[in-house]
């Protein structure tokens, strides 16, 4: 099976230097002025609509070759610079959906005297030199029997550009039935552990954004929301290695930024999506979006539901060597998961005038997720059973989250713009926990009987006020970027536990704990950057100062004041990029990034899992600091390739330690992680009706630290690939394959395994273009399984995993109304992503 993934892969690597797609103009007359005129749509799916309105300023950026292999061979001669705002170049609107612009292609563009044009390639910019739709190609399709041009938008499924890499996920026939945290799983350079850790280039530590605002979630909570978003409601996935100073210090492995789908011109329209998978059990999942903009308001709403049953199959074998005996303990789980999920999200936003907008945000999730984890346990020495345990895990674990947002933007044509934001975040979590274990004897009989209840609660309530601050010097294409923040953190933990004693349910005196933490964080950046044609740069840096207190007591009166620190750090950015001619660009970066541990990871409670394995949280956890540098190559902005090293300091991860019988896991500074990277990227142009794109990721990881039970010094390598084929069957029709692959490899202690996954969809275009229905067969080899293993010290353990991934997946969506008017993007409270929810 690993064999198929490696062929399919180099299979997709073979057609990616084929030929770029273009058009020539009927008798466009190369060799003399002319006048183009387009009709402007963009293409959504097999939907055409209009791409424009007619207040929206453009300029034209365009190759011409005398190749159809090589449709950008030439730029206009006044533009080296793809992102530098092109002068004479700006297109007129005449009515309609009709623009024109008159040029003469031997003196617009730069072609020596000797060459004939014959192929002409166009993309259109905004009036600030932005490609507009984010960078997509336009292609121009030439009617037969029209001397107008139409020019159609299609957004390729995943674009490099210099500062990230896109994935448009409405070119993704199988997003539309899948959750965000499938998406996720396939994307670029991308890792989800079996225990729903996400790395990106090989390192944990990513923060995750939703529409450019910090999720207010962290770790389980996390994973649990993104698998209740469908992937009908997103629009793209942004993917930042390294971040400038304007973000949040937070996160030292990079940023993911999903954007949901918004509003783009006035009226009421919305979607409807409704799925379901059949894996061994079931999968459901709803949603609802509305917009409406009028006047001066624009207001939207969107509600998602999931709904499923899963079972998870899990084995764990560990060996104890005790008295120069070794024991070895077989468990065996069925994870019985039965979750229920809302997400919602609604605003509204307020044009005072062309240089006041104010607007209010809602967004939130309700999360209830019971499940039952019933096992067995024997226990051998020298081959033969001693004994058994029978356990169950009865959970019951239900959370609420809200976020509120206010905000005020003013913005004047003269290069002035000033946004500010309050947010305020709340989450409340409970979480009931019934542990049972009956011992027997090697005949099997029963001679023992434990009982234990957790009750946790968790509050955590967030305050954070941001200000931003933007000045342009067009003349000199220079930015300056400032801003401050102030926020602060509350939270309040109770474990109350329990235990079977002489027949009565008693306190368990060593386990009942509260917990309570506070933190401020202020912080200011300053950032400004200059382009000039063939050089552009950008420096800046960031202030944070954090004061953490924390107080832990149990019932014994044991307290501990841990974390009672404060520090002052400071981050700075660097970019510089050079266009060494107009096929050719490099970029190089560096940023300093922090990574804070999780509110509960800090939590000193105690959560068991069975009497021999148990986890914990840690008040002494300190952050990570991590250096990162990256070094890019863009070719014709379709190849791209990446190289990127980064040193971290104080790095954190879940370890395990053995002591006699018992397992315990906890986060700990382990030492320091010396991680390199190469990513290339490039799309698969075949033909008209076939194309694709291909992702390759290699890593290099060093572990070096000193651990309770011994000493870390190990190097590794893995990588990861994903390629997707699409094909265009015509009248509506469209076919899909993808497959994503993660080779075997070591984080610190741990050992994993291969996973993968290849999938295939179809998608039927009905209701005039408005609706669609999409059949998927995911994971088809079932071949997405966790399998990790530890032999460290006086640990010898494997531990494997398997859901339910396989399965049939169908899809309807309708789309009403008009096409929408975007949302604003806000960007404030990037502490709340740490809040983290715990699944005993």
């Amino acid at each position: 099976m690993k064999l198929f993934f490696i062929i399919f892969f180099f299979f997709g690597y073979g057609a990616a230097y084929a030929q770029l797609v273009s058009y020539t103009p009927m008798h466009a007359g190369f060799e003399k002025e002319i006048t183009l005129i387009f009709n402007l749509n963009l293409a959504q799916g097999n939907k055409v609509k209009p791409l424009l309105g007619k207040t929206e300023g453009l300029y034209l950026w365009g190759g011409a070759g005398s190749s159809m292999k090589n449709p950008f061979e030439f730029t206009p001669k006044t533009q080296l610079d793809f992102h530098a705002k092109l002068p004479n170049g700006a297109l007129q609107f005449i009515g309609g959906n009709r623009w024109k612009i008159t040029l003469n292609p031997k003196e617009y563009f730069m072609v020596p005297a000797s060459t004939k044009i014959t192929v002409l390639a166009l993309i259109l910019k905004n009036e600030d030199g932005s490609a507009q739709t984010e960078d997509i190609l336009l292609q121009q399709l030439l009617p037969k029997k029209q001397a107008d041009i139409t020019i159609i938008a299609k957004k390729p499924l995943i674009e490099q550009l210099i500062d990230k890499t896109v994935i448009n996920v409405e070119a993704d026939i199988n997003a539309t039935g899948s959750t965000a945290l499938e998406l996720l799983q396939k994307a670029p350079g991308i890792r989800i552990t079996g225990e729903d850790i996400i790395s990106m280039s090989g390192k944990a530590g990513v923060a995750l954004y939703i529409d450019g605002r910090p999720a207010s979630m962290g770790s389980k909570e996390l994973a649990n929301f993104l698998r209740a978003t469908p992937g009908s409601q997103i629009e793209k996935i942004e993917l930042i290695t390294n971040p400038s100073s304007r973000f949040e210090a937070q996160g030292n492995a990079g940023i993911i930024n999903i954007r949901l789908k918004k509003n783009k011109i006035k009226g009421t329209n919305g979607s409807v999506n409704i799925g379901y998978t059949q894996n061994t059990h079931y999968r459901s999942n709803a949603a609802f979006t509305i917009n409406l903009r009028k006047n001066k308001f624009n207001s939207f709403a969107n509600i998602s539901t999931d709904n499923n049953l899963q079972h998870t199959t899990g084995f764990i074998e560990r060996k104890v060597i005790q008295n120069n005996t070794t024991n070895t303990f077989l468990n065996n789980t069925l994870d019985i998961d039965k979750g229920l999920r809302y997400n919602y999200r609604t605003g509204i936003d307020y044009y005072a005038s062309k240089k006041n907008t104010f607007g209010i945000l809602f967004t939130g999730s309700i999360d209830k997720s019971p499940f039952n984890t019933p096992g067995n346990t024997f226990i051998s020495s020298n081959g033969s059973i001693d004994s058994s345990l029978q356990t169950t895990n009865d959970n019951s674990n239900k959370n609420n989250r809200f976020n509120s947002n206010l905000n005020y933007k003013f913005e004047d044509t003269t290069g002035h713009e000033f946004n500010i934001d309050a947010d305020y975040t709340s989450f409340n979590n409970s979480n009931l926990t019934n542990l049972t274990t009956t011992f027997f004897n090697n005949n099997q009989i029963k001679y023992n009987y434990a009982a234990t209840d957790l009750a946790v609660s968790t509050t955590i309530a967030i305050l954070a006020i941001r200000a931003d601050y933007t000045r342009q010097w067009k003349k000199i294409n220079t930015k300056l970027n400032a801003g401050i923040k102030w926020n602060t953190v509350q939270t309040s933990n109770k474990l109350l536990a329990t235990k079977l004693n002489n027949g009565n349910m008693q306190p368990d005196t060593g386990r009942t704990n509260t917990f309570n933490y506070k933190e401020n964080i202020n912080a200011g950046y300053i950032n400004i950057s200059r382009n000039l044609k063939k050089l552009e740069y950008q420096v800046g840096f960031r202030i944070e100062q954090v004061l953490v207190q924390g107080q832990s007591i149990d019932l014994r009166n044991k307290v501990i004041n841990n974390p009672d620190t404060g520090y002052t750090n400071i981050f700075p950015t660097a970019f510089v990029s050079y266009s060494l001619n107009e096929k050719n660009r490099i970029t190089a970066s560096y940023s300093k990034r922090i990574n804070r541990p999780d509110y509960q990871s800090l939590n000193p409670f105690e959560t068991i899992y069975d009497i021999y394995s148990v986890e914990k949280g840690n008040p002494y956890l300190r952050p990570q600091y991590t250096n990162n540098f990256e070094l890019k190559y863009a070719y014709k902005y379709a190849l791209l390739f990446a190289l990127g090293y980064n040193h971290t300091r104080d790095y954190s991860q879940t370890i395990s330690t053995q002591k006699e019988q018992l397992t315990t896991a906890t986060n700990a500074n382990i030492g320091s992680l010396d991680n390199i990277y190469c990513n290339i990227g490039t799309p698969l142009p075949i033909n008209k009706w076939w194309n694709g794109y291909i992702n390759i990721t290699g890593f290099l990881n060093h572990y070096k630290g000193q651990l309770p039970n011994g000493v870390l010094n190990e190097k590794v390598v893995g990588c990861n690939y994903y390629v997707q084929q699409n094909f265009n069957l015509g009248k509506g029709w469209n076919a899909q394959c993808s497959s994503w692959f993660n080779s075997g490899t070591t984080e610190a202690i741990f050992k994993t395994k291969w996973l993968g996954s290849f999938d295939c969809g179809i998608k039927k275009s009905i209701f005039k273009n408005k609706g669609s229905v999409r059949l998927g067969i995911i994971d088809i080899f079932n071949t997405q399984r966790w399998n990790q293993t530890v032999k460290f010290a006086n640990m010898d353990f494997t531990y494997q995993r398997k859901w339910e991934s396989r399965g049939v997946r169908i899809q309807f969506s309708y789309n009403f109304g008009k096409t929408t008017f975007s949302a604003r993007e806000r960007t404030t409270n990037t502490d709340a992503e740490r809040i983290k929810t715990k699944r005993s």
